[in-house]
């Protein structure tokens, strides 16, 4: 968020410099708006980490996912 925004990149941060002007452009033209979004409201987390039974189900329900019914 803070790398969108600011507007001065610095040699560290040069090699993603790209990846953020597509991103910088949207959110000055306010076509986008980032926000934080906490681990429990992730829903993304259920396909890149490992998770126990209870977190998995609530992203499926938040996802819509539901068992095939036949």
């Amino acid at each position: 968020m803070h790398l969108a925004a600011n507007p001065i990149f610095h040699a560290r941060t040069k090699h993603i410099e790209v990846h953020y002007h597509f991103i910088r452009e949207k959110l000055m033209a306010k076509e986008i708006d980032i926000s934080f979004v906490p681990t429990e409201k992730q829903v993304a987390d259920m396909m890149t980490k490992a998770l126990d039974g209870i977190k998995l189900c609530r992203f499926k329900a938040m996802a819509g996912i539901q068992p095939i019914r036949e």
